[in-house]
């Protein structure tokens, strides 16, 4: 009786772990493509994110835009962001997704701004939240972690006076 028990209890444990190895085994196999098609639409986010850049240089220093076509870039710009996010939402990180699309919102105004420090307050907080978007998509898109990688596979010392003032300016937190 005895033996017949330990031979039912070994036969439920095996299932058990056959199983979880099974279930740990497509887990991995579809790992690969998902890290792909991931990285393919982060890439597509960054490509839209980088491009507020131009955007919200248009928009804050060009004389000949009305304040309607201001917002028609603006909103160009945020319902890029948007659309892509909505289409690809089941692959990205709703933290990054709230980052992302306002960074453009209110750049329609700055142009029209009387005091100049207030100007430069606004453009100053745009360009930090742009650097920040661009960081976490590099972050979650696990590029950033790939290329420490590399470095530390290829041991590539670079330097300049131009990386070694991106350092300093790193060390400090301060990255303009």
């Amino acid at each position: 009786m005895e033996t017949a028990l330990i031979g039912l209890l070994g036969v439920i444990v095996g299932v058990f772990i056959n199983e979880i190895l099974r279930r740990k085994s497509r887990i991995e196999s579809y790992a690969s493509r998902v890290f792909d098609k991931r990285l393919e639409i982060y890439e597509g986010l960054y490509e839209r994110v980088a491009a507020c850049s131009e955007i919200a240089n248009n928009v804050t220093s060009n004389e000949d835009y009305s304040f309607g076509e201001r917002l028609i870039a603006v909103s160009d710009g945020v319902h890029s962001i948007v659309e892509w996010c909505d289409i690809y939402n089941m692959y990205l990180n709703d933290e990054i997704v709230v980052h992302c699309c306002p960074l453009l919102m209110g750049m329609e105004d700055v142009y029209d701004l009387e005091d100049e420090a207030e100007k430069k307050i606004a453009l100053e907080r745009f360009y930090k939240n742009l650097r920040n978007a661009k960081e976490m998509i590099r972050k979650e898109s696990g590029v950033e972690d790939i290329n420490k990688l590399f470095s530390k596979i290829t041991k590539a010392k670079h330097s300049s006076p131009i990386i070694k003032y991106y350092r300093e300016k790193k060390k400090r937190g301060n990255r303009d």
